[in-house]
Protein backbone atom coordinates (compact mmCIF):
# COMPACT_ATOMS: atom_id res chain seq x y z
CA UNK A 1 0.00 0.00 0.00
CA UNK A 2 1.25 3.64 -0.76
CA UNK A 3 2.52 5.50 2.38
CA UNK A 4 0.06 8.01 3.79
CA UNK A 5 0.58 11.13 5.84
CA UNK A 6 -2.73 11.25 7.61
CA UNK A 7 -5.39 10.95 4.70
CA UNK A 8 -2.44 11.97 2.32
CA UNK A 9 -0.56 9.78 -0.10
CA UNK A 10 2.73 9.91 -0.67
CA UNK A 11 3.89 7.26 -3.16
CA UNK A 12 1.87 7.84 -6.27
CA UNK A 13 3.43 4.04 -7.59
CA UNK A 14 3.27 0.63 -6.12
CA UNK A 15 7.05 -0.36 -5.02
CA UNK A 16 8.52 -3.77 -5.07
CA UNK A 17 11.58 -5.07 -3.28
CA UNK A 18 14.49 -5.78 -5.73
CA UNK A 19 18.11 -6.61 -4.90
CA UNK A 20 19.28 -6.13 -8.48
CA UNK A 21 22.26 -4.55 -9.92
CA UNK A 22 22.36 -0.92 -11.40
CA UNK A 23 25.33 0.76 -12.79
CA UNK A 24 25.56 4.54 -12.06
CA UNK A 25 27.43 6.65 -14.36
CA UNK A 26 27.33 10.15 -12.54
CA UNK A 27 28.60 13.26 -14.43
CA UNK A 28 32.17 13.83 -14.19
CA UNK A 29 32.82 11.06 -11.65
CA UNK A 30 33.52 6.93 -12.59
CA UNK A 31 30.86 4.67 -13.38
CA UNK A 32 29.49 2.81 -10.21
CA UNK A 33 28.12 -0.42 -9.32
CA UNK A 34 25.07 -0.40 -6.79
CA UNK A 35 22.35 -2.66 -5.54
CA UNK A 36 18.38 -1.78 -5.73
CA UNK A 37 16.72 -2.25 -2.96
CA UNK A 38 13.05 -1.10 -3.83
CA UNK A 39 12.12 0.06 -7.43
CA UNK A 40 8.87 1.73 -8.66
CA UNK A 41 7.77 3.01 -11.80
CA UNK A 42 9.13 6.40 -10.82
CA UNK A 43 12.29 5.57 -8.84
CA UNK A 44 14.13 3.26 -7.49
CA UNK A 45 16.36 3.18 -3.63
CA UNK A 46 20.02 1.57 -4.14
CA UNK A 47 22.84 1.20 -1.69
CA UNK A 48 25.86 2.29 -2.70
CA UNK A 49 29.69 2.56 -1.29
CA UNK A 50 30.32 6.30 -1.70
CA UNK A 51 27.91 9.18 -1.48
CA UNK A 52 27.17 11.39 -4.67
CA UNK A 53 24.72 14.10 -2.54
CA UNK A 54 21.54 15.26 -3.08
CA UNK A 55 20.24 16.91 -6.68
CA UNK A 56 23.07 14.91 -8.50
CA UNK A 57 22.07 13.56 -11.60
CA UNK A 58 23.05 10.06 -13.34
CA UNK A 59 22.63 7.95 -15.77
CA UNK A 60 21.74 4.41 -15.15
CA UNK A 61 21.00 0.70 -16.26
CA UNK A 62 19.04 -1.42 -14.39
CA UNK A 63 19.39 -4.88 -14.84
CA UNK A 64 16.51 -7.08 -14.00
CA UNK A 65 16.93 -10.67 -13.27
CA UNK A 66 15.06 -11.67 -16.51
CA UNK A 67 17.88 -10.51 -18.09
CA UNK A 68 16.33 -6.94 -19.19
CA UNK A 69 18.13 -4.02 -19.32
CA UNK A 70 16.55 -0.66 -18.47
CA UNK A 71 18.38 2.57 -19.56
CA UNK A 72 17.15 5.51 -17.76
CA UNK A 73 18.53 9.21 -16.27
CA UNK A 74 17.64 10.07 -12.63
CA UNK A 75 18.05 12.28 -9.96
CA UNK A 76 19.58 11.95 -6.49
CA UNK A 77 16.22 12.96 -4.32
CA UNK A 78 17.63 11.72 -1.01
CA UNK A 79 20.72 10.85 0.40
CA UNK A 80 21.83 9.46 3.74
CA UNK A 81 24.73 7.54 5.36
CA UNK A 82 23.94 4.14 6.94
CA UNK A 83 24.88 2.46 10.03
CA UNK A 84 27.65 0.15 8.37
CA UNK A 85 29.10 3.03 6.03
CA UNK A 86 27.28 2.84 3.24
CA UNK A 87 24.49 5.12 1.27
CA UNK A 88 21.17 5.01 0.77
CA UNK A 89 20.05 6.81 -2.13
CA UNK A 90 16.61 7.55 -3.21
CA UNK A 91 16.94 8.45 -7.38
CA UNK A 92 13.77 9.55 -9.09
CA UNK A 93 13.40 8.95 -12.92
CA UNK A 94 13.64 12.38 -15.03
CA UNK A 95 14.04 10.15 -18.59
CA UNK A 96 13.19 7.01 -19.30
CA UNK A 97 10.85 5.30 -22.05
CA UNK A 98 7.03 4.50 -21.62
CA UNK A 99 8.04 0.64 -22.37
CA UNK A 100 10.39 0.29 -19.36
CA UNK A 101 8.20 2.51 -17.45
CA UNK A 102 5.76 -0.10 -18.32
CA UNK A 103 7.93 -2.93 -17.64
CA UNK A 104 8.39 -1.83 -14.49
CA UNK A 105 5.12 -1.33 -13.39
CA UNK A 106 3.97 -4.94 -14.72
CA UNK A 107 6.96 -6.16 -12.67
CA UNK A 108 5.67 -4.31 -9.22
CA UNK A 109 2.46 -5.23 -9.97
CA UNK A 110 3.25 -8.60 -9.66
CA UNK A 111 5.45 -8.16 -6.54
CA UNK A 112 3.93 -5.82 -4.86
CA UNK A 113 5.43 -4.55 -1.36
CA UNK A 114 3.41 -3.95 1.56
CA UNK A 115 4.16 -0.82 3.06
Amino acid sequence: MPEQLGNIERRSNLRTCIGCDITLNPKAMPAMQVTAMNLSASGVYCVSSRSLGELTRVDLMLRLYNGEEIPARAVVIREEELSDGSYGLGLFFTRIAEESRETILDYTARNRMES
